[in-house]
């Protein structure tokens, strides 16, 4: 019987396979290691092989990871599982809800560490978490439970340059750490609202009370300095990688770790503002002054507002800030104070830090949230939106804690519209006047966790059909406001996910924070 032709190909080829030279073996992990820190030029004499023996890709080489770095340069640089030090750096976070329990905590503090550690996990494949200011509630997130955390809090410098009116941060700040430096220079920047939130929110986009007149926090920086999954340093500006710096505007933890952020400076002295309380009978009224100020007050771009409204608790609070060296109440707040109110501190502040120093307390542990976008319209959405959430606040009773924190956050064009001068973003907003639903969640035990996150989805779902029937829905959502299984870089639009995810693979061929870095709202 005569043989196809094909058949022939794969005799001779799998014959020409015995005789062929044999390959070398490729190096083996340890020998890899060796010449890496050689390269390095750390102490080669490191013992790996005392740990090779525990430990193989398919689990993880944790232990053989963190007793590299545990004899980093014999530094202390290496928090190990074990001891009250150890579990304070572990929990270091907003929320109990994102306590991991990582394997060993990296702490750099330069850049050159920072390089180290991601050269020496290409290697060995260890999945890590990397947290900043630890303000997300999500467990994974900025933790991990067979990992390690590279944590940056002893990374906290703040420069400012007179000439150039920039201030470089690095990513170990709060942004009450940053406030607070630049007093001195009369100087402020595009941040977060919050004084213990941390750098991260810029790459999540960013909103702050400044947006109204400067953009978004990510709209202002110039340059992101970033380590790449190769170990490279590298600026991202309008220059230099200006796909990566448009991608990082709103692109989280998909492209590597920020080390630092350059942002516009902006003079500032003296604001007025403070905190205006009502009682939750009042919802339906103040839901309506949150229409009217966007649609006249917020046209004064110097006027910023955050609201923490708790019918759960019976109070609804707002914090109003007007950045200006003003003594009596900006008209722009008229639709607020329309409404009598039970108490009201407002008045001069010598600088913002002081004035967003004091807010509402927390008063339950466990804290967590979900999100809905919908425009602004001349009917009555915006009340029915507050009463929808608020009758699902009423679910919370069975909970233990359960309190329910309603931000509505009104967005103007002009904040929106700030992008078409600073380089572009990524999220694809629409330029017209939105509110960006923030529906916060809290309570006391764990036992709950699951209760609490059905409700939050089952929350902003309930918001979602609603404003999809009165033509009112916007599918964008907020990165810093986004519950962990909302389709955040998704919801960009088809064109900016799939040039971040070219982006992406421009400056991480292999993958290593898709895979080895599996928390946050990822691009596969």
């Amino acid at each position: 019987m005569q043989r196809p032709a094909y058949a022939w190909v794969c005799i001779i080829t799998a014959l020409s396979s015995l005789f062929s030279p044999v390959h070398a073996a490729p190096p083996s992990l340890a020998s890899r290691i060796q010449t890496y820190l050689a390269s390095q030029g750390v102490n080669a004499s490191i013992p790996v092989s005392a740990y090779a023996g525990q430990t193989n890709g398919g689990q993880n080489n944790v232990a053989l990871t963190c007793g590299i770095l545990n004899g980093y340069r014999d530094s202390d640089l290496v928090t190990a599982q074990d001891g009250q030090e150890y579990t304070t750096e572990a929990q270091q976070h907003w929320s109990p809800t994102a306590w991991g329990h990582p394997n060993c905590i990296f702490e750099p503090t330069t850049i050159p560490e920072v390089q180290f550690f991601v050269g020496l996990l290409a290697i060995t494949g260890t999945t890590y978490a990397i947290r900043s200011g630890g303000h997300s509630p999500f467990k994974g997130f900025a933790s991990t439970d067979n990992g390690v955390l590279i944590a940056m809090h002893k990374m906290k410098t703040v420069e400012y340059d007179a000439a150039s009116e920039t201030v470089r941060m690095s990513m170990g700040n709060t942004w009450g750490d940053v406030y607070g430096a630049l007093i001195p220079h009369q100087r402020i920047v595009v941040g977060g609202r919050l004084a213990p939130v941390g750098m991260a929110l810029v790459t999540g986009g960013g909103l702050s009370h400044y947006s109204n007149d400067k953009g978004f926090a990510s709209d202002n920086v110039v340059d992101f300095e970033m380590v790449l999954a190769n170990g490279s340093l590298v600026h991202a500006n309008a220059n230099s990688n200006s796909d990566l710096w448009w991608a990082m505007k709103a692109g989280q933890n998909n492209f590597g770790i920020t080390t630092h952020i350059t942002t516009k400076a902006y003079q500032m002295g003296a604001v007025w503002g403070g905190l205006r309380q009502w009682n939750a009978s009042q919802l339906d009224a103040v839901s309506d002054a949150f229409a009217e100020y966007q649609r006249v007050g917020q046209l004064d771009t110097k006027s910023s507002v955050i609201p923490d409204l708790v019918p759960t608790n019976g109070t609804l609070f707002l914090t109003l800030i007007y950045f200006g060296p003003i003594t009596e109440r900006p008209k722009a707040f008229d639709p607020f104070y329309a409404v009598p109110a039970v108490s009201d501190n407002s008045g001069p502040h010598p600088n913002f830090l002081d004035l967003i120093s004091v807010g509402p307390p927390q008063v339950v542990p466990r804290f967590s949230y979900g999100f809905s976008n919908l425009y602004l319209d001349n009917s009555t959405t915006y009340r029915d939106v507050m009463r929808l959430c608020a009758q699902q606040g009423e679910k919370m009773k069975r909970v233990n804690g359960g309190t329910q924190v309603l931000i509505p956050q009104p967005i103007s064009k002009s904040m929106v519209d700030v992008a078409l001068s600073t380089g572009g973003r990524p999220q694809g907003l629409q330029s017209r006047a939105q509110l960006w639903m923030n529906m916060s969640w809290g309570w006391n035990l764990a036992e709950d966790d699951e209760y609490v996150f059905a409700l939050i989805k089952e929350t902003y779902e309930m918001v979602d059909r609603l404003t999809k029937q009165r033509g009112l829905y916007d599918p964008y959502v907020f990165l810093n406001d986004a519950f962990s299984d909302q389709k955040v870089l998704r919801s960009y639009g088809e064109e900016n996910f799939s040039r971040m995810r070219a982006v992406s693979r421009r400056v991480d061929p292999r993958g290593m924070f898709q895979k080895q870095v599996p928390g946050g709202f990822k691009l596969d």
